[in-house]
C-alpha cells in the first residue's frame, strides 16, 4: 500500500510541476494573453477542473495546461495567430482560432457539452480578404475568429445561434451581406458572404460621415446657405482628398476611403436706394472683391421741377457719381437728391393758401356735384365725393413747391363750419315756431327714440364684434343724429317740406341733433377722464342741454322777429340781409357759449325768422350765401376720408354700420311716429326720412378721429356708411311717397 501511495503522490506532484512549467511565462517582450474559464454547457455556469488547454502555432503545440479549481485558465503567449483546443474527457472538444495583438488581452470562455452522438456544423466565409478574420460568437459569447472551414461540434438535439460580426480593417470595414444571426440544429454548413465597404469623412458636413457600400454614391450641396443679416454662403467645388471638383450634384465611385468636404465663397449684399434716378451696383459680392457705384443720370427732370445727385449716404459719405468700395461687410447705401430751382420760391403764408385750397374745394365741389345731379344723385354726395379725391390723402397730398397740394389748416376749417352754420340756418328757415309746437310731442318722442335706439343697438353690435369700449361709444354716437339738410332737400324736391310727416321729420332731426350732442358730451367725458359719469351726472347734463336749448329757442324767438322787422324800415340796401346773418351767427354762437353745437343755434334762428314776413327775402340770399359755403362744408368732411386706410376687413365693420344705421331708425323712429299719427305708412316714411346720416355725424366721427381714438380705417367705414345712408335716403323716400299715385290708400290704426 506504502508503494501505491507514494506512486500516486509522485504522479500528483509531476502533473502540477507540468501545469506549472506550461503555464509559465514567456520572456518579457511577450505582454499578449489570451484567458477565460472552462464551463460545463447547460448547466449555471458550473466550472470543468483539471480540463486540457493546448495551444497551437500553425498545428505545432507550444503550450499546455489544466484549468483550475475555477475552470480558469491563461497563458502569456507573443502576438500572433493561434489554435486553442480544449478537452476533457465525457465531453465534446472544442477549438478556437485567436489573433492576439500586441499588448492585448483576449479573453474566451468555453462551454463544453456532455459527448452524445455529436452533429458538426461547418462555417465558410467569402468576400473577405485570407488575413482577416471576423469575430464569431457562439450562443452570445465570444468564441474566437472564424476561418474557412472552421468545424464546430455540438450535442445532437440542441439549438445553437452563430454570429460572425463585421470587421473594420483602417479605413475598410467587411460587413455580412445576408442575416448576421445563424440558428443551426443539426449538421450543416454555412457559407456567409460579406461585402466591402468604404469610409467617406468630411469636416464641412457631418452629414456625408458615414460608411459606404463598394459602387457608385449620389451628393448634392446647397448652392446657397442663408446667414442673415445679407450674408451668405455660395457652392465653389467638392474637395476630394484636396481636389476641387466643380459640378453639383455629384456621383462619386466608391472604391477606396476618401475625405470629401465642400468649399463655399462668402458674399456680401450691396443695398443702393434712391428715390430719383436709377442706381447701379446692387448685388452680391464676393468678401474682400471691389464694387462699383453709380448714378445712371446725375440729373433727372426739367425745371422747375429738377433734382441732382447730391452724395451717397450710409456705409460711404460721397459725392462722386461713381465709388468704388471693399465689400468686407454687408454695406446699405443711400443716394440723395437735391432741387434745383430757378428762383427760390418762399413759403406761402397760411392765409393765401388757405385762400387757394379753398377755391380749389368750391370749384371742384360744384363740378362733382352738377355730376351727381345729372345721374339723379343727391349733390351733396358729389361734393364729398369732391373733398375726398382733393384730400390729403389723395391728390392733395401730391408735393408742389415743397409743400402739399392741399393744406386743411385752421382758416378752412373757420370756412368749413360757416357753412355747416348756413345748412342749419336754411333748414331753420323751412320750419316755423308755429309749425314745430303743432308736431312738437310727437316729433319729441320719435326725436328720442331716434336717439337711444340707434346708439344701444350700435353699442352691443360693436361690442360683439370685439371693438375697444371707448371706440363702440363714439361709433355709436355716430349712428344717433339724422343729416337734416340731406331731409330738408329730400322733402323740398318732392314737394312734402310743410307736410305733417315731414314737419316730424325735421324737428325730429333737430331734436335727434340736440340729444346727439348730449350723448357726445356724456361719451367725451368717459373717453378723456376714462370715468363713466354717475346717472345724476348725465341726468344734469341732459337737464342742462335742455333747459339751455329751451332758454336759447325762447330767446332768439322773441328777439329775432324784432329785429328783422326794424331792420326793414332802414333804406340801405341790404339791411335785413345782414341782420338776418348776424341773428344766424350771433345764435350760434350763443350755443356755443351755453355748451351746444353752433348749429343748433343756427337752427333756432333759423326758425324764429321763418314766421317773419321778411322769410322769402331772407331764404333767397341765404342760399345764394350758402352756394358759396355748403360746398366748403361737405368737401373739407370728405377731405378726412382716407380711402387707403379702408381694407377688405373693414368691409364687415362698414355693412355693420349701414344695417345699424337703417334699422334702428326704422324701429326707433319708425314705430313711435306710426302710433303717434296712426297711420302706418306714414310712420314708415317717417322711419325711412330719418335713416339719412349727415352733419352731426360726421363731427362726431371728426373729433374721434382727431382725438386719435379712432383710426382712419374706423372713420372711412363711418364715412361709408354716411356715404350710402345719403344715396338710400332719397331714393326710398321717392319711392314710399309715389305709391300714393298708384291709388294705395295709407292704413290708419283704430
Amino acid at each position: 500500500m506504502r508503494l501505491i501511495h507514494s506512486v500516486a503522490m509522485l504522479a500528483i506532484v509531476c502533473i502540477i510541476l507540468q501545469v506549472s512549467i506550461s503555464n509559465g511565462s514567456p520572456d518579457d517582450e511577450e505582454i499578449s494573453y489570451v484567458n477565460g474559464y472552462v464551463f460545463e454547457a447547460y448547466s449555471d455556469g458550473n466550472p470543468i477542473i483539471f480540463a486540457w488547454i493546448s495551444v497551437y502555432d500553425n498545428n505545432t503545440l507550444i503550450n499546455k495546461g489544466l484549468s483550475g479549481q475555477n475552470g480558469s485558465y491563461s497563458f502569456a503567449l507573443e502576438p500572433g495567430i493561434y489554435n486553442v483546443h480544449i478537452e476533457k474527457t465525457g465531453f465534446i472538444p472544442q477549438n478556437a482560432f485567436v489573433v492576439l495583438e500586441l499588448e492585448t488581452s483576449l479573453r474566451i470562455d468555453f462551454y463544453l457539452e456532455k459527448m452524445q452522438s455529436p452533429y458538426e456544423v461547418s462555417i465558410f466565409v467569402t468576400g473577405i480578404p485570407e488575413i482577416i478574420y471576423p469575430e464569431m460568437l457562439i450562443d452570445n459569447n465570444f468564441s474566437g475568429y472564424a476561418l474557412n472551414g472552421t468545424i464546430i461540434q455540438f450535442i445532437e438535439n440542441s439549438t445553437h445561434s452563430i454570429v460572425l460580426n463585421q470587421v473594420v480593417n483602417g479605413s475598410i470595414r467587411y460587413v455580412p451581406s445576408e442575416e448576421e444571426t445563424h440558428i443551426v440544429t443539426e449538421t450543416e454548413t454555412i457559407v456567409i458572404p460579406y461585402h466591402t465597404q468604404y469610409n467617406v469623412t468630411s469636416n464641412t458636413n457631418q452629414w456625408i460621415n458615414d460608411w459606404y457600400d463598394e459602387g457608385t454614391i449620389h451628393l448634392e450641396a446647397s448652392e446657397t446657405v442663408d446667414l442673415g443679416n445679407s450674408t451668405r454662403l455660395l457652392f465653389d467645388a467638392w474637395l476630394k482628398d484636396g481636389k476641387a471638383i466643380k459640378q453639383n450634384p455629384i456621383m462619386l465611385d466608391v472604391n477606396s476611403s476618401f475625405h470629401l468636404d465642400t468649399k463655399y465663397r462668402k458674399q456680401f449684399y450691396l443695398n443702393l436706394s434712391s428715390e430719383m434716378s436709377t442706381v447701379k451696383g446692387s448685388a452680391w459680392y464676393d468678401e474682400g472683391s471691389i464694387a462699383e457705384i453709380s448714378v445712371e443720370d446725375v440729373t433727372i427732370g426739367s425745371l422747375p421741377f429738377a433734382y441732382r445727385f447730391s452724395g451717397w449716404r450710409g456705409d460711404i459719405e460721397s459725392r462722386n457719381a461713381t465709388e468704388f468700395l471693399l465689400m468686407d461687410e454687408p454695406k446699405q447705401i443711400h443716394a440723395e437728391w437735391e432741387r434745383i430751382e430757378v428762383v427760390q420760391i418762399e413759403k406761402l403764408d397760411p392765409i393765401y393758401k388757405a385762400i387757394i385750397n379753398i377755391s380749389l374745394l368750391i370749384f371742384t365741389a360744384k363740378i362733382f356735384s352738377g355730376l351727381f345731379a345729372r345721374v339723379r344723385l343727391p349733390e351733396v354726395l358729389g361734393e364729398l365725393t369732391a373733398g375726398m379725391i382733393l384730400g390729403p390723402y389723395a391728390l392733395g397730398g401730391i408735393i408742389i413747391l415743397g409743400a402739399p397740394l392741399m393744406d386743411l389748416n385752421e382758416y378752412v376749417q373757420v370756412f368749413a363750419e360757416v357753412g355747416a352754420i348756413l345748412l342749419l340756418f336754411i333748414a331753420g328757415l323751412e320750419v316755423s315756431f308755429g309749425q314745430f309746437k303743432a308736431v312738437g310731442a310727437k316729433s319729441s318722442v320719435v326725436g328720442v327714440f331716434g336717439v337711444i335706439v340707434p346708439f344701444l343697438l350700435g353699442i352691443y353690435l360693436l361690442q360683439f364684434l370685439g371693438f375697444d369700449w371707448n371706440v363702440n361709444l363714439l361709433i355709436a354716437a355716430t349712428l344717433t343724429a339724422t343729416s337734416i339738410a340731406i331731409t330738408v332737400r329730400t322733402l323740398e324736391d318732392i314737394g312734402k317740406l310743410n307736410s305733417e310727416e315731414g314737419s316730424i321729420m325735421i324737428n325730429s332731426a333737430v331734436i335727434d341733433d340736440v340729444l346727439s350732442l348730449v350723448v357726445l358730451a356724456v361719451i367725451l367725458s368717459i373717453v378723456t377722464s376714462g370715468v363713466v359719469p354717475l346717472p345724476s351726472e348725465i341726468a344734469w347734463i341732459l337737464f342742462r342741454t335742455l333747459a339751455f336749448w329751451l332758454l336759447l329757442m325762447a330767446i332768439v324767438l322773441t328777439i329775432a322777429p324784432r329785429l328783422i322787422t326794424r331792420a326793414e324800415r332802414w333804406k340801405a340796401r341790404g339791411t335785413v340781409e345782414v341782420v338776418a346773418t348776424a341773428t344766424c351767427f350771433g345764435s350760434a354762437v350763443a350755443a356755443t357759449a351755453i355748451g351746444l353745437s353752433p348749429i343748433v343755434g343756427a337752427f333756432a334762428a333759423g326758425m324764429a325768422i321763418a314766421s317773419s314776413r321778411m322769410l322769402a327775402r331772407v331764404r333767397d340770399y341765404i342760399e345764394k350765401l350758402s352756394i358759396l359755403f355748403s360746398p366748403i362744408f361737405f368737401a373739407y368732411i370728405g377731405a378726412q376720408f382716407n380711402i387707403k386706410a379702408l381694407s377688405f376687413e373693414s368691409l364687415l365693420l362698414i355693412v355693420t354700420l349701414v344695417v345699424i344705421a337703417v334699422i334702428s331708425k326704422l324701429l326707433g323712429c319708425g314705430l313711435p311716429a306710426m302710433i303717434a299719427l296712426r297711420n302706418i305708412k306714414g310712420g314708415f316714411r317717417v322711419g325711412i326720412g330719418m335713416i339719412s346720416r349727415g352733419e352731426v355725424g360726421l363731427i362726431i366721427a371728426g373729433i374721434g378721429v382727431t382725438s386719435g381714438i379712432l383710426t382712419q380705417n374706423i372713420y372711412g367705414a363711418v364715412v361709408a356708411m354716411v356715404i350710402f345712408t345719403t344715396i338710400v335716403t332719397p331714393i326710398a323716400l321717392r319711392w314710399v311717397y309715389t305709391e300714393k299715385k298708384h291709388g294705395i290708400e295709407d292704413p290708419k290704426i283704430e
